[in-house]
Formats: structure tokens, C-alpha cells, sequence
């Protein structure tokens, strides 16, 4: 996705003014959940599902697979910029966005997207309740010892936002076809697993993972793709960094999952950093992830779709088909040259333990 054709000037204005007035989205917030608040007495959260994971896994495929079943709700480009007011928002651009063409995404993976294509916003919240987490070059974990009840409160009102707010726009359907659980991706939710508020203990983790060093290779390229867009265009570093997008480019900012930057993590421009940064979170999910996340293999889903695709129905209590009349969507993911001598072999071997404790441990 080409940012110049999806964002003119007067849009990026709008998102710098949005991005740089975090008290306003706030305030905003806060007027429309006192404007909707009849809207919302009848809507509870129940059951929300939380697709988290290092980048490049299948966050985005299995996003968009839960998402075309019709039984959830989740942010889509429509609520861009104000993101912490969706309903007031949706009120306000009037659907300006609606009708948005399909265009390819910015990480080149054909993946296309619109306005109404579902996408990760939700660290936006995160970000501006939780602001001491995120240094200059990376981001801390949550632990045991972090604790927000205004942020509890915030968050449980927002997921019931956006619920009514999709509700509300399918109200044409049959009652059985609306939306009604809560979906996310966000992938610095597995930074969470230590000690989650309650608005995540509430629901279900998918946490998918992929070989290893396939999987540290496509984040490397994705890296140095946006260290380009990033140099070619500061709006599209800024617009990231807004959103909690701090996987690659400029604004990367790694999760020091265990302190594994405090060793010797390598350089983000070398392969062996990103393969380290692997090993480092997927060792902190076994750790944390309890009986309420399930780990997704995507060699699985990929190798045999509809069998995976039907366990995670079961999972997640899912009705009938909606899931694996998908499966002929499910592609294996591409396979990057890798350069192995450049891997060191105690790396590759730890690396390859970590993926046979997980692979052992997958629901999917």
C-alpha cells in the first residue's frame, strides 16, 4: 500500500492532530460513552479472543479468518484516527471512509486492505495509559507489579464500544448472524501473559508460531522494507509508532522479554538479532501462557487446513463451518533464503528447542 494514495495531505493532517492530542482522543472517549450510554447497557463482553504473537507468525491470516466468520467485532481502518472513540468517531466522519478501494498493504505480502478491513489498533490504548513501558529502544514487559483500574474500566467500556458500534451496523442481519464477541490483534499482547488486567483474563489467547529461523528471516526483511519507507517517508514511521507498531524500521522498539537486550543481542540489520529477539519471546510465552492460551502451529494450518481449522472451532466454540469453509484461503507462508553460516549453531539449537516446546504443546 502506497501511503501517498491512501493518505492526502489533509488526512495526514487530521492523523498528526489525533496522534499528538492523546488528552483529546480521551476526552472524546469519555463524551461518547456518556452520549451512548443507552447503547451500551445491553451490551456485555463475553468471550473475547486475543490473536497476539511475534510479527510474521499468522497474526493477519487468522485475524481475517475469525473475522469473516460474522461473530465478532473488532477495529477496523474506520476508526482511524481517533481509535479511543469509535463510536463518536463513526458519528462524526459520517462513513466518509466507507468506501475505500482494496489496496496492497504496506509489508508487500499481497495481503490487500480497505476501510473495512479488520487491522491491530488496539495498542493505541495501551500506549496512553501504560506510557512508562515504552523507552526511547524498547519495550518492558508487564509484571505482577502493574496495576490500573482506570485503565480496567477504560478498556472493558471500549471492547463494549466497539461491540455495540458493529452490532449496530449489521443490525440487517439476522440476530444469529451479528457480531458478538470481542476480537483483537495486537501483538504485543504475549508482553502481557505474565500478569494480565482483567480485561485479557476474560478471554482467549491464539498465540501462532512458525519455524524459527523462516520466521526471524521475514521479520528481517520486513525490518529493512521499513527502514526504507521510513527514510523515504517520515508520516509512515510516524503513523506506526502512533499505533503501537514498533516492530520494524525506525521506530523499532523490541519487547525485552527475560532481558535478553540487556546481554548482547546482536544488530537489528543482521539476521542473528532477530533470531535471538525469537527465541527470547517464544520462551516467555511457554513460561506464561496459561490454560486459557492456545498455541497455534501455522505449518499445520497451512499443511492441513481444514483439520486445524475444525480444532479451532472446537476451541473456541465456534457454530458450524464458518471456520473451515476457509480453508481453501490457507496458503503456506514464503520461504526466505536464509544464509546458515551466518547463524551461529548454538542459537539455531536453542532456537530449535524452543519450537519443539511449542510444537508439543499446540492446541492447533
Amino acid at each position: 500500500m502506497d501511503f501517498d494514495d491512501r493518505y492526502g495531505w489533509t488526512d495526514r493532517l487530521l492523523h498528526r492532530v489525533a496522534f499528538r492530542l492523546p488528552l483529546a482522543q480521551r476526552t472524546l472517549a469519555d463524551v461518547g460513552a456518556t452520549l451512548y450510554r443507552d447503547a451500551l447497557q445491553d451490551v456485555s463482553v463475553e468471550a473475547p479472543v486475543f490473536v497476539s504473537s511475534l510479527p510474521r507468525a499468522g497474526t493477519t491470516i487468522l485475524l481475517r479468518l475469525l473475522w469473516q466468520t460474522g461473530r465478532f467485532a473488532t477495529h477496523t481502518y474506520r476508526d482511524m484516527p481517533f481509535v479511543l472513540a469509535p463510536m463518536l468517531w463513526r458519528r462524526m466522519s459520517g462513513g466518509v471512509a466507507a468506501g475505500t478501494p482494496a489496496r496492497e498493504r504496506a509489508h508487500g505480502d499481497g495481503l490487500k486492505v480497505s476501510s473495512r478491513s479488520p487491522e491491530a489498533f488496539e495498542e493505541m490504548i495501551w500506549k496512553h495509559f501504560w506510557p512508562a513501558h515504552y523507552s526511547e529502544n524498547s519495550i518492558r514487559p508487564w509484571g505482577p507489579e502493574d496495576s490500573n483500574p482506570e485503565f480496567d474500566t477504560f478498556f472493558e467500556t471500549h471492547m463494549r464500544k466497539v461491540l455495540a458500534l458493529h452490532r449496530d451496523e449489521d443490525g440487517d442481519r439476522d440476530e444469529d448472524a451479528r457480531p458478538r464477541r470481542y476480537l483483537s490483534k495486537n501483538n504485543l499482547n504475549i508482553a502481557r501473559l505474565a500478569a494480565p488486567p482483567p480485561g485479557l483474563r476474560q478471554g482467549t489467547f491464539l498465540i501462532p508460531f512458525r519455524d524459527p529461523v523462516q520466521q526471524a528471516a521475514s521479520m528481517h526483511r520486513q525490518h529493512e522494507r521499513f527502514l526504507q519507507i521510513h527514510e523515504d517517508d517520515d508520516f509512515v514511521r510516524e503513523y506506526m509508532a502512533a499505533i503501537g507498531h514498533h516492530e520494524f524500521g525506525k521506530g523499532l522498539k523490541p519487547v525485552n522479554f527475560g532481558g535478553w537486550l540487556d546481554e548482547a543481542p546482536g544488530d537489528p540489520d543482521a539476521l542473528p538479532f532477530w533470531l535471538r529477539y525469537w527465541t527470547a519471546s517464544y520462551r516467555f510465552v511457554l513460561e506464561h501462557a496459561g490454560t486459557s492460551a492456545h498455541l497455534v502451529s501455522y505449518r499445520r494450518l497451512t499443511d492441513a487446513p481444514s483439520q486445524a481449522l475444525s480444532a479451532l472451532s472446537d476451541a473456541l466454540d465456534l457454530p458450524g463451518d464458518r471456520l473451515t469453509a476457509q480453508a481453501d484461503d490457507l496458503r503456506a507462508p514464503r520461504t526466505h533464503p536464509v544464509d546458515d553460516a551466518a547463524i551461529p549453531a548454538a542459537l539455531r539449537r536453542e532456537a530449535e528447542a524452543v519450537y519443539d516446546a511449542l510444537d508439543a504443546r499446540a492446541a492447533v
